[in-house]
């Protein structure tokens, strides 16, 4: 009597629907429909039709043959606003968790297609840069890759507003310069991959997936300079700062690698025998030291040193370029500028290096052992015994076949 008391508040149209759900919604044949209300099929084709309406006792007695079915068929009753306000609080808590967030999220899209726009966003706080910084150092990454990558991250980051969308992402692709592009590609994604995962693990794929990492040009799409723009970047630099113009002098003329020349020791250069320990003898980008021409010795003596003393005597560092990485880009990027020389990268020097040599007459071997390509095979001795050895040597060959940027 209760479903029958039920039946009874359910309009004409309503217990029509009933119907039509059991037959074409839950697959029962009408037949069935018939059998259970006590009815001919005539009378339950007509009901399909909305040629009339089931009876209150009739849709009972369906119930009664197949409670489950029916109740699948019943209409909801409308919610109060009551249960529509604990349903949203519920909603807004499983909001804050990033799993359940997707979930309901993805539920609504079933519930509402085509009117629920999913929001594909990542503010980005102080402190997720300093757990990328800290995630990097976890990683092994060395205290100038861990600095640049938070740096190229922070400035792209300064350009979007500090939210990550699938469109402000693609920013990178504004980027001008190929290089920058890269390494901002780079910091960027791995920014993604690992802090945006942790925290919202259904958005980083969206966000990692709507940049693609920028190709570079082929490896030997690049072109070399000559010695002359060599010289007149030189010249360019040298009206920057001493700091720059050393630098990039030193990077021509000896090939040397920029990370293992701003580590260099004040202490470690010797102007008197015209060289500069390196140390580096590890792994494979290993470089004891580099030769100074006449030119450079007396460049550093008379011009960069006294500024090097003006400007960072009173800071307690001991490196020979306290000059940071970035800066010293800085510098360099400006005097490309301003030789007209936008393609001459610092990365083409050891290139340039080598080629010039290799035109000059020397040997390949005697090349490689210079930039710190190779050591001798078989040679197990101290660095100041592979210094006694050889430097003789190489130093008659730096002399006759390297290039000279500083001035004679």
């Amino acid at each position: 009597m209760e479903a029958e008391h039920f039946f009874y508040r359910l309009s004409d149209a309503q217990r029509i629907e009933v119907v039509k759900c059991l037959v074409e919604k839950l697959g029962i044949s009408p037949s069935e429909v018939a059998k259970a209300a006590g009815v001919s099929k005539v009378a339950v084709s007509k009901w399909l039709r909305g040629l009339a309406a089931p009876q209150v006792d009739k849709l009972s007695a369906v119930h009664s043959a197949m409670p489950e079915a029916v109740a699948k068929c019943l209409p909801q009753p409308t919610p109060s606003r009551i249960e529509v306000d604990l349903a949203l609080s519920t909603i807004a808590r499983a909001l804050g968790d990033p799993v359940l967030k997707e979930y309901v999220l993805a539920q609504l899209e079933l519930l509402l297609p085509g009117q629920v726009k999913r929001e594909i966003t990542y503010r980005v706080e102080r402190s997720d840069v300093e757990l990328f910084r800290g995630k990097l150092k976890a990683e092994g990454l060395s205290g100038d890759s861990v600095s640049e990558r938070v740096r190229y991250l922070v400035r792209f980051l300064n350009s979007v507003g500090w939210v990550l969308t699938p469109e402000t992402v693609q920013q990178v692709y504004s980027i001008e310069s190929p290089h920058l592009m890269h390494k901002t590609a780079v910091a960027v994604k791995k920014f993604i991959k690992t802090v945006v995962k942790a925290k919202e693990p259904a958005l980083a794929p969206l966000l990692y997936d709507s940049l693609k990492m920028p190709k570079l040009k082929t490896r030997n799409s690049y072109r070399l300079p000559t010695l002359e723009e060599v010289r007149r970047m030189w010249q360019a630099a040298a009206g920057i700062t001493p700091c720059a113009a050393a630098v990039w002098g030193l990077l021509a003329e000896t090939g040397v690698r920029l990370d293992h020349l701003l580590r260099a020791r004040l202490d470690s250069l010797q102007l008197d025998k015209k060289r500069l320990l390196l140390g580096e003898t590890a792994g494979t980008k290993r470089q004891p030291l580099i030769f100074l021409s006449d030119g450079a010795v007396s460049y550093l003596r008379e011009v960069y040193l006294p500024w090097r003393q003006k400007n960072y005597g009173q800071f307690d560092d001991d490196r020979l370029f306290p000059c940071l990485k970035h800066t010293v880009y800085g510098w360099l990027k400006l005097a490309r500028e301003r030789a007209g020389l936008l393609w001459l990268e610092p990365r083409l020097l050891r290139k340039f290096n080598a080629q010039y040599m290799l035109d000059a007459g020397a040997d390949l071997a005697d090349i490689a052992v210079l930039q710190g390509r190779a050591l001798p095979s078989g040679l197990a001795v101290t660095i100041e015994h592979y210094i006694a050895d050889y430097e003789k040597r190489l130093r008659q060959v730096f002399d006759r076949f390297a290039p000279k940027v500083f001035p004679q």
